[in-house]
């Protein structure tokens, strides 16, 4: 299991950092939340650390690329965690959310994680739901 929520983070990364890239895991958002929302505490904490994986990868490329445009093209802020929000909670909070929002469940993991860190967590001074 970690191997598999290891290998979907790292395709994460690679997608991320290439304009070329096409391929993404296979974990789709209900196999994710199934996990997530499990029992078995070895799971949970894999979990977790997918969610921190890509938050961990979002927050990187908003401070690479900063919405103000000094470093490149601009990126607008798209989630803005705050820094006392632990995985375990941000965990919670996509399982919350992907069980309110049931139609997105077959999208990518990571998608319904982007999706749920972005509705949960919005950035200040934003406008049309994205810092600018």
């Amino acid at each position: 299991m970690m191997k598999l929520l290891l290998a979907s983070l790292t395709a994460l990364v690679a997608v991320a950092s290439s304009a070329h890239a096409e391929r993404f895991s296979a974990l789709d958002g209900n196999r994710l939340i199934g996990l997530c929302a499990g029992r078995d505490k070895n799971v949970a904490a894999d979990c977790t650390a997918f969610i921190n994986g890509v938050s961990d990868t979002v927050s990187f490329y908003q401070e690479l690329r900063p919405a103000d445009g000094s470093k490149g093209g601009k990126l607008p802020a798209y989630i803005c965690v705050p820094a006392n929000v632990t995985g375990v909670q941000m965990r919670q909070t996509v399982v919350g959310w992907a069980r309110a929002h049931p139609d997105t469940m077959g999208l990518q993991a990571s998608g319904v994680v982007l999706r749920a860190l972005h509705d949960s967590y919005k950035c200040q001074n934003t406008e049309g739901g994205m810092a600018q």
